[in-house]
């Protein structure tokens, strides 16, 4: 982290920095490391002497608990968060529904950050306050089960500018995934949706509730047609009329980047 608080001061040097991205810098704040906190307002410091930055990527920097004072630095609002991998809190959730970003995102990207039941109420209003900005949201990873995705989906259907979402490695079963096809297509402006493969995909023995990593690895059943569950989901699609609408569960081929 050192070199991280070293790295920033740097970068002043470039007053018209708009982007930013830190991924995996082998970070992790630790309650035993000494001086770490102040380390850590280094870094929030060299982030507030980047006034035209718009886009922020932190990607498994694990440093839950510390959102507020790494963003709260920012003078003027995040257009793309990205923060994959970096444990957030259910405190981070709750600061940044209410932080002056909110409102102004355009792309958040929250992957392999396990929501539930606690952390949703602020991820609902987060999307509250991003439903008329937000373009690309991605939830990959999260933990999403048919009942967490139930009771968010509300919220994501009501972000009427949404352009993608991406779903992957979410343990949704078929109903979920009807479910969340059917909330899309009431989605005017959504034109790609990544979506999870069915728990009834996969080869028995996986958990109840399992991690991505375990959703990633776990071998799909050869007994059962895959393309089933696609030709049930694109049948949907069809039949709303929503051509303009692409459905893929093809995580490897899908990257955000390519859909702007």
């Amino acid at each position: 982290m050192e070199g991280l608080a070293s790295l920033l001061p740097l970068l002043a040097s470039f007053p018209a920095l708009g982007s930013l991205r830190l991924h995996y810098c082998n970070l992790e704040l630790r309650g035993d490391a000494a001086g770490q906190e102040e380390v850590l307002k280094e870094v929030a410091l060299g982030l507030s002497r980047l006034p035209e930055l718009r886009r922020l990527s932190l990607t498994a920097l694990r440093l839950p608990g510390h959102l507020r004072l790494l963003l709260s630095s920012l003078a003027r609002p995040l257009h793309v968060l990205e923060l994959p991998y970096l444990s957030l809190s259910p405190a981070d959730l709750a600061f940044l529904s209410c932080s002056h970003h909110a409102s102004s995102l355009q792309r958040l990207d929250l992957s392999e950050n396990r929501l539930d039941a606690s952390s949703l109420p602020s991820v609902r209003r987060l999307l509250s306050s991003a439903s008329s900005s937000l373009l690309h949201l991605t939830l990959s990873g999260c933990g999403l089960t048919d009942g967490l995705l139930g009771a968010l989906l509300p919220s994501v259907t009501c972000c009427r500018a949404l352009r993608s979402l991406g779903l992957a490695l979410n343990p949704l079963s078929l109903a979920g995934l009807t479910r969340l096809v059917k909330g899309a297509l009431g989605m005017a402006s959504l034109r790609h949706l990544l979506y999870p493969n069915a728990l009834e995909e996969y080869q028995p023995g996986l958990p109840e509730l399992p991690s991505s990593a375990q959703l990633l690895d776990w071998p799909l059943d050869e007994l059962q047609d895959a393309s089933a569950t696609s030709s049930q989901l694109h049948r949907l699609v069809r039949e709303a009329g929503r051509t303009d609408l692409v459905l893929t569960c093809d995580l490897l081929n899908y990257h955000h980047d390519l859909l702007d």
